[in-house]
């Protein structure tokens, strides 16, 4: 199982059931050291980019997924993002998608 920290489009049921087939399991929880980044991806999507500012944070959820489930992910966010791992506030290791 893995962790992938959202805090975008993969928050939302509806895109949950259309690309995993069920309702995923979420905690809330917070990225430290990253910024919203002011540019979008494909113009309308939120990207976050690591941040100069100590006291950054991102709040989102940390969504359970299987392996299966991830490489979805991957295919779902396209070459806008890179996956890279972090860890989150709570201590979870998590994936996130950050702007390249």
């Amino acid at each position: 199982m893995h962790y992938l920290f959202s805090y975008g489009t993969l928050q939302d049921p509806e895109i949950q059931e259309q690309l995993f087939g069920r309702k995923m399991k979420a905690e809330p929880d917070v990225l430290l050291g990253y910024e919203l980044s002011s540019q979008k991806a494909y113009g309308q999507y939120p990207q976050i980019t690591k941040s100069q500012n100590a006291d950054a944070k991102i709040e989102g959820v940390a969504l359970e997924l299987s392996e299966e489930e991830l490489e979805r992910a991957d295919n779902y966010e396209g070459p806008e993002y890179t996956r890279i791992s972090v860890r989150l506030k709570s201590g979870k290791p998590a994936w996130a998608y950050v702007a390249k």
